[in-house]
């Protein structure tokens, strides 16, 4: 009886032995061996089971269906599997399917463990279809601000990189990183052109594929300004496209529009900021092309569609020409504020405007530390230029000199200073007549001390005539109505000196604006003139007001822009020279036409405040 149970027991360890062998035994293997269409009979297919693509290899010798959205495959795979499309069992030689844009065909194995996915093209080159299954996102102008932007939206199944260029005379193009998800913004169409865009897709197996996109583009407002490539020299010029802060005078206000236009004059990004009517700027850009400007009282923030992502609200303080960032993020502000007065010696009382810094903190909001001009220089200096008002100084640039936490500020009505970061007076740069003491009722330290005295090579200083700018001479002059002062790599000083506003108290012999660089020695406070460009040009580039001047890095040139010249026709120019031999290497004028103002005036002619060389896409 015992032994008849220990058989009985044998024998079924045994059956459930054998069974689990049998399931054990299932393939593993998940392989398309073999591949070919009915309807193609003489074609050859390749297949890469590293990659998973099969390809046509004789597709030229073959003739292929004109109609191929139904063909049926016949197919070799390892024994005991399947091989599905969507889901669906695939039987040899008698399912159908269309191959218009590739096919994916997924082979399990018999044990169900395994599985392996086969991508079969009829086309020449590898369909894009590869790398997305759906179509794109593609919306045009999505923020209704930017008439030459559009955004587009691609999902990979697998991490992919992907490169977009969009075609024309001087194509812009830009790699992007290896993701599943893409939001691509594309910057820099024609307008009024059915634009191309090819996108290329790369995974990590080297397999490429190419899409080609066409996007339609809005003309131009007929009042944008008409742009003219005067000299081209690209071997000589620092690379990028080059950007222009436009406003257009509205009956006695501004409309912004900042554009960027390559080198043979086409217009291709711009944003319509004209909805805010009111001034919006300076524009300033961040490393990854996001920008920032100020109206009023509010701080933008924006993307390159001109959607405002943050604004920052600082009551009782009117922004205007200057707004930077500082390297902890907070904001410097060109500010008038409300409720401040200076008193002149007929002791006559005005509301002050236009004499302010301001830090703020760019999360709250909140001023962190201000300094007041009023206090450090002579509000009752009215030789240079008599507003007649409060609008003694009259700021139009800050420029933060991070090597020592300095402020360099241009007052267009006095001249260029030097500020510390603890609101203390360090140099003035401006001509020597007039100064007295400091102070909103004219009863702080005097100014004098402060002055730079203006020497020559040999560091002889010049006579007095020269120092109080009564006169000029060959080898010095001060600067008159300035804008854009900076700190150059070397610590000397550029700027654009605009000439007007009583150049020499009237005593000058031509009318001329200039980039000039200036060397200073805080120690002794002495300044001496080392670099001009812009005499020799005359009235041809004579801009009374705004303008800009910039220093480029990568070549080391001078970018020299007068933003409203008044020879002839309204225009601006932006010119690059070489640097130290002044030769031109670039120079555009922009052609304003004034239309939608009366030409009469602040707020009735098209201006360009600054400009930049630039590029649409950076590394960031």
């Amino acid at each position: 009886m015992n032994f008849s149970r220990l058989l009985i027991g044998l024998s079924l360890i045994l059956f459930i032995s054998c069974k689990n062998n049998v399931v054990n035994d299932q393939n593993t293997d998940a392989l398309l061996t073999e591949f070919s269409i009915k309807e193609i009979p003489n074609g050859m297919f390749d297949i890469d089971n590293e990659t998973g693509i099969v390809k046509l290899s004789n597709r030229n010798s073959v003739q292929i269906p004109s109609d191929i959205s139904s063909l049926t495959a016949i197919f070799t795979i390892s024994d005991g599997a399947e091989l599905f499309v969507d889901d669906q069992i695939q039987i040899s030689g008698d399912d159908s399917n269309s191959f218009e844009r590739g096919l994916f065909y997924k082979v399990v194995s018999e044990d169900e463990q395994t599985s392996k996915e086969y991508y079969v093209y009829l086309d020449e080159n590898l369909p894009a279809k590869y790398f997305h299954e759906d179509d794109f996102d593609l919306i045009y102008n999505p923020s209704g601000f930017a008439p030459l932007s559009a955004a587009l939206g691609v999902v990979t199944r697998v991490p992919t990189s992907v490169r977009f260029k969009i075609l024309g005379d001087i194509p812009i193009e830009k790699e992007l990183g290896s993701f599943s998800i893409h939001l691509i913004g594309l910057h820099g169409l024609y307008a009024d052109t059915n634009n191309k865009i090819e996108i290329t897709y790369a995974d990590g197996n080297g397999l490429t594929a190419t899409d080609t996109l066409e996007i339609q583009t809005d003309p131009l407002p007929e009042f944008f300004p008409e742009i003219e490539i005067d000299v081209l020299d690209e071997s000589r010029m620092e690379p990028g496209m080059h950007f222009s802060e436009v406003h257009i005078g509205n009956q006695g206000t501004f409309n912004s529009y900042p554009m960027i236009f390559d080198n043979n004059g086409d217009i291709r990004w711009y944003i319509d900021l004209s909805d805010r009517n009111v001034i919006v700027w300076p524009i300033q850009f961040n490393d990854d092309m996001s920008f920032y400007a100020a109206s009023g009282v509010t701080i933008h923030e924006f993307n390159m569609f001109g959607e405002a992502t943050n604004n920052i609200i600082v009551d009782f303080n009117n922004m205007h020409h200057e707004i930077i960032k500082l390297p902890n993020g907070n904001y410097l502000a060109a500010v008038s504020k409300e409720d401040e007065y200076i008193t002149d010696s007929d002791s006559v009382e005005f509301r002050s405007v236009e004499d302010f810094v301001i830090e703020v903190d760019k999360n709250s909001g909140e001023i962190l530390r201000e300094w007041d001009m009023a206090e450090l220089l002579d509000i009752d200096r009215r030789d240079f230029n008599d507003p007649g008002n409060g609008d003694w100084f009259h700021m139009n640039a800050v420029w933060y000199h991070e090597a020592d936490s300095s402020l360099i500020i241009s007052g267009r009505n006095q001249g260029v200073v030097k500020v510390s970061w603890d609101n203390e007076l360090e140099w003035i740069l401006a001509p020597h007549k007039g100064w007295g003491k400091a102070g909103r009722k004219g009863e702080g330290p005097e100014t004098t001390p402060f002055l730079l005295t203006a020497v020559d090579d040999n560091g002889t200083p010049f006579n007095q005539d020269i120092q109080d700018g009564t006169l000029a001479s060959n080898d010095f002059d001060w600067t008159w109505g300035q804008h854009a002062p900076l700190i150059l790599p070397n610590g000397n000083v550029l700027v654009f000196d605009n000439g007007g506003f009583n150049r020499n108290f009237g005593n000058y012999t031509s009318i001329f604006s200039a980039a000039t660089e200036y060397e200073i020695d805080e120690d002794n406070k002495t300044i001496k003139e080392v670099w001009s460009y812009g005499k020799e040009r005359g009235e041809s580039t004579y801009s009374l007001i705004i303008s800009d001047v910039d220093y480029l890095s990568e070549t080391g040139n001078v970018l020299f822009a007068p933003g409203n010249i008044t020879e002839g026709n309204g225009k601006s120019k932006i010119v690059e020279v070489a640097y130290p031999s002044k030769d031109v290497v670039f120079e555009s004028t922009m052609i304003f036409k004034n239309q939608l103002g009366n030409g009469a005036g602040f707020g009735n002619v098209d201006i360009s405040y600054r400009a930049e060389r630039i590029s649409i896409y950076t590394d960031n």
